[in-house]
């Protein structure tokens, strides 16, 4: 299918954002609970396996290992970034939609990370984390800057409603990209 059958995508966000959270859930981790905020020291890399969308050139489905490396909100460990996006293929932006401040650093996030990376805008989706439990109301709005991205409210009291159709439409969005990257490195080097 493509090399290594896994793909890394990078959970990026201000501190307190729940991006830890939202990594557990989507990785189907048992550790959701809020038993007390730690943040997260570096990177943590969480992988599970996950059916691939079927690829529109090749017959039959697989499977592909997906990493996420959900990344520390804190700026003391921007001397490791280089090291922890180095070929990453996707990002999701996580930000507290109940802090004012998390969506004014959301543009810092992106350039810093997403667009240091490589990674255009496409393969970037915007999670606005609802912490509180409480119902979400409407729909979040980005920074004009930022209008290009899609952005999906998700609280971890609605996962089922909220994250995993969000995160599974980012999924599929991301694998057809890496078939089509596939494809024309393909044909590349078959002319």
């Amino acid at each position: 299918m493509f090399k290594g059958s896994s793909i890394k995508i990078l959970i990026i966000g201000p501190l307190q954002s729940g991006k830890s959270r939202l990594a557990n859930y989507i990785a189907d981790r048992e550790d959701i609970s809020q038993n007390g905020y730690r943040p997260t020291a570096g990177v943590r890399i969480l992988e599970f396996e996950k059916e691939a969308p079927k690829n529109p050139k090749r017959p039959g489905s697989e499977k592909v290992i997906v990493e996420l490396w959900d990344m520390s909100g804190d700026a003391k460990f921007d001397s490791c970034w280089p090291a922890i996006i180095k070929d990453a293929q996707g990002v999701i932006c996580v930000y507290n939609a109940e802090n004012p401040k998390h969506e004014q650093e959301l543009e810092q996030w992106i350039n810093q990370i997403s667009k240091k990376a490589g990674i255009p805008a496409a393969l970037n989706v915007v999670f606005a984390h609802h912490l509180t439990g409480k119902a979400i109301k409407g729909q979040s709005k980005l920074p004009k800057s930022l209008s290009s991205l899609t952005v999906h409210d998700t609280s971890i009291e609605e996962g089922n409603q909220t994250i995993h159709p969000a995160f599974e439409k980012f999924f599929n969005s991301l694998m057809l990209s890496i078939y089509e990257k596939q494809e024309k490195e393909e044909n590349r080097l078959m002319n």
